[in-house]
């Protein structure tokens, strides 16, 4: 079917993304449902499939964007990081009632149920990630728009929600120029994180008129600004351990790739206290925040000293700068000596003094937070509506009958390995399943 060169106000076109083939033209004023979806991401989407799979009505998914799945196709660097053998609450951050009762509902069980009735093969990490055997999102994408199209779940793109009213128990959801009528809402709109992919907090302004407010948010999953700037360092990684401490007070320790910019800290380890961080200074804390990174976690002070004695010898006529590049990257070698007082002097005339100050810089590399980090760099969105506005068994708004709250809307985030994903299509399912009982 061929796309009209200027279609009509209440015809809007349906499909999956710009490269995908249009699937139809369906005339959207004054159309009537059982349940609406506001937003065609990865809660979306298995919302959508969930309230379709139940034979409950006719199910419409309401997009504001004119392609379906941006965030979806980024993840996992493209590769989609879809869940993990791990499910432990440990994992997530946010309302506990409401992550306890998504990943009781929504089970490894019942993921791989999911999986199964999408066609979706999966292939598992040595560290629990999960991953499509095609190492693409895409394919995850275009198995989500087959059942959506088999369960004849019309995606409507382009649609700007204005507001929504609620008169006689039927939502009336308005965009400039179309009109939706719908028993059931479920908001799954995402978050601002990723603006670069279309991301806002649109969803969140939608309903304040409905008086339906959501707590305190910030980025997560991000880089974190830091206020000593290592120009030289720009670019380098380095694998080690790094913990936060507040006060002297150790928050939160992870171990793994750590990514040094001439801003901060970046690098998978530190996305994982980005949380942290940024929850100090959204609530503005006035506590003071150190990361301490060790840059070689496999061995004790006492073992880097004698490491360093040995290498004095070796490169004895060598700048001391050059101490470490055999360990690790020589700009990080160079930065180490640096900041421990010690450029400018040949290994050869380090004194044991000048060891010890290098082994313990090693071992606690400190790096003071500068500030929150950003939007725009930040996979997930911390905070959001907690318990108090929906109930967690069912995600139901307390406030507004059969108005749902799922995805990253919610007081929950999980950490870097396909938690926020897993969750994601949790809530959804969860919510969808409450409407049908």
């Amino acid at each position: 079917m061929l796309m009209k060169s200027s279609p009509t106000p209440i015809e809007k076109i349906i499909s999956v993304s710009s490269e995908m083939p249009i699937i139809k033209q369906v005339k959207i004023m004054n159309i009537k449902v059982k349940t609406a979806v506001i937003g065609a991401g990865a809660a979306g989407m298995s919302a959508a499939i969930s309230a379709a799979g139940k034979n409950s009505g006719k199910v419409i998914i309401l997009e504001k964007q004119n392609k379906a799945g941006r965030k979806l196709l980024a993840t996992g660097n493209g590769r989609c990081n879809i869940g993990n053998t791990d499910l432990s609450v440990k994992h997530y951050h946010g309302d506990k009632a409401i992550i306890k009762s998504v990943l009781s509902y929504y089970t490894r069980e019942r993921a791989q149920k999911l999986y199964r009735s999408l066609g979706l093969l999966l292939r598992t990490d040595s560290e629990g990630r999960i991953y499509p055997y095609s190492s693409r999102s895409d394919t995850v994408l275009e198995c989500l728009r087959k059942k959506l199209e088999a369960l004849s779940v019309d995606i409507i793109c382009s649609f700007e929600i204005k507001s929504i009213k609620k008169e006689n128990g039927i939502f009336c959801i308005c965009s400039q120029s179309d009109r939706v009528y719908a028993e059931n809402i479920i908001f799954a709109c995402g978050s601002q994180a990723a603006p670069h992919l279309g991301a806002d907090k649109s969803g969140y302004d939608i309903l304040l008129p409905l008086g339906i407010k959501p707590g305190i948010m910030f980025p997560s999953l991000c880089p974190v600004p830091c206020r000593e700037k290592y120009r030289l360092l720009k670019g380098v990684r380095a694998k080690g351990r790094v913990s936060l401490y507040s006060d002297g007070q150790i928050i939160k320790t992870e171990t793994g790739e750590i990514q040094f910019s001439d801003t901060g800290l970046s690098g998978i380890c530190i996305f994982n206290i980005s949380r942290y961080v940024n929850e100090f200074f959204a609530a503005g804390s006035t506590k003071t925040l150190l990361i301490s990174v060790d840059l070689m976690p496999e061995y004790n002070e006492s073992d880097i000293i004698g490491y360093l004695r040995h290498c004095k010898k070796l490169f004895a006529n060598d700048d001391s700068g050059l101490i470490l590049s055999a360990a690790l990257d020589v700009k990080l070698s160079q930065t180490i000596v640096k900041s421990a007082g010690l450029s400018g002097i040949r290994c050869g005339s380090l004194s044991d003094s000048d060891i010890c100050r290098a082994a313990q810089n090693i071992k606690a590399f400190s790096f003071t937070p500068s500030g929150i980090g950003d939007f725009k760099s930040a996979q997930v969105s911390a905070g959001g509506f907690d318990s108090h506005t929906v109930d967690p068994r069912t995600l139901m708004c307390r406030k507004i009958k059969n108005l749902y709250i799922c995805g990253e809307m919610l007081d929950a985030d999980g950490d870097c390995g396909g938690y926020n994903l897993h969750f994601a299509f949790g809530s959804g399912m969860l919510a969808a399943d409450s409407i049908s009982k």
